[in-house]
């Protein structure tokens, strides 16, 4: 190049040349890896398998381990061990009992108070059903007696009486229907709760519950379904009590609806603990190790590149865009597992969808950073030095 058109860029020309070989280099490393991964030399299509299985593999490991624990503490919190009732008759506020509700931890609460007077079908005049006032709160708490979560209610669903549904069947009543009373008239099934004999306290298990409001101090119980339990329980449904008696031996009663499941589940302990937790760090080993041998079994090829003058940079950066190619392949093919785990399996009661993607992530990150790592600490170890030690190991 003449002076002149140096002049005229204003850049030297040996600095444009060497930004050009040095596009030419890279251009040339890239083409080399392709080659390598079409022909086969790479064995990148073999490794991709690999690594998808073993991805895959720990992936669905932790996954399943994780739905495990939610499922118990689902089983946990539809036996009823999680729902508390605290009993003291005539002096719980049903505000106060309702407005627990609002309290992180609490799913549903209400009050409930005892009726003289009983529901006599003409069905079954011989067994009354004992009739419990319930606020609103209350009947959603029964309403989802069985299940881990909550139900919404409609307005349609407080017009009548709820039964139990032990009550319901000895009656034949089911919910919608009307129930012929022994006295004359009808009352209409608001609702059927489930029941079960589980262990579960009996209190509930042939009753009617009839809504009420809420603004009055005379109820007898506050039940209050939780998850995470409260660590300040106690205190919160001893806020429920609107007066306490002067005589310090009258004290209210505490008691879990179904204490045959344990006092306490816990479900952050179990999942710290969980042995899939440890996949990540399985894969990164793993990872590396292959990552490693990869380029080990082609260090004859690599040495004699860099006898021939390819520069020891160029090889790396020619193994790792390789690695890349079959390791990202790998994580891809894994993809589908994680988006069916956010899109099928309920795991929400103990973690929600973004922390979940972000740990099920943890096994394919890994993965890519044991097989760059390896890959690199594999080609600082390969030497031009030692071309002929490897030729004559081969």
């Amino acid at each position: 190049m003449s002076r002149k058109q140096e002049q005229d860029t204003g850049v030297p020309a040996i600095d444009r040349d060497t930004a050009a070989t040095g596009r030419m280099r890279l251009r040339g490393v890239v083409d080399e890896a392709w080659r390598d991964i079409v022909s086969g030399t790479s064995h990148a299509f073999m490794l991709m398998l690999i690594l998808a299985a073993l991805v895959g593999g720990l992936s669905a490991a932790d996954l399943f381990s994780i739905r495990s624990i939610a499922q118990q503490v689902d089983r946990y919190i539809a036996s009823g061990a999680s729902t508390y009732v605290i009993e003291f008759k005539g002096r719980i506020s049903g505000e106060a009992c309702e407005r627990l509700s609002s309290v992180d931890g609490v799913l549903a609460s209400g009050a409930l108070r005892s009726k003289n007077d009983k529901v006599t079908s003409a069905v079954l005049p011989s067994a009354s059903i004992p009739s419990l006032d319930a606020t609103t709160g209350a009947l959603g708490v029964f309403a989802s007696s069985t299940r881990s979560g909550t139900v919404t209610l409609s307005t349609r669903d407080y017009d009548g009486i709820w039964l139990s549904s032990q009550a319901a069947q000895s009656v034949n009543a089911s919910a919608g229907s009307k129930l012929a009373l022994h006295a004359g008239g009808s009352v209409r099934i608001a609702g059927v709760f489930q029941y079960p004999d589980d262990g579960r306290s009996s209190n509930y298990q042939y009753v009617a519950l009839s809504q009420v409001p809420v603004d009055a101090n005379d109820f007898d119980q506050c039940v209050v379904k939780t998850w995470p339990v409260p660590d300040a329980l106690q205190a919160l449904l001893q806020s429920t009590v609107s007066s306490w008696p002067s005589d310090a031996s009258q004290q209210p009663t505490i008691s879990q609806l179904n204490a045959t499941q344990g006092s306490k589940l816990d479900a952050v302990k179990a999942f710290r603990e969980r042995q899939s937790a440890l996949a990540p760090l399985v894969m990164l080993v793993i990872a590396f190790f292959i990552g490693f041998a990869v380029v080990r079994v082609r260090r004859l090829e690599l040495a004699s590149a860099m006898h021939c003058g390819e520069p020891k940079t160029a090889l790396w950066l020619q193994m790792l865009l390789e690695a890349l190619v079959w390791c990202c392949s790998a994580i891809l093919v894994t993809l589908p597992l994680t988006i069916w785990a956010i899109t099928h399996m309920d795991t929400g009661i103990i973690i929600a969808s973004p922390t979940l993607v972000g740990i099920l992530s943890r096994v394919p990150a890994a993965a890519l950073a044991g097989v760059l790592a390896g890959v690199t600490l594999a080609m600082l170890v390969t030497r031009e030095r030692d071309l002929f030690r490897y030729f004559k190991n081969r």
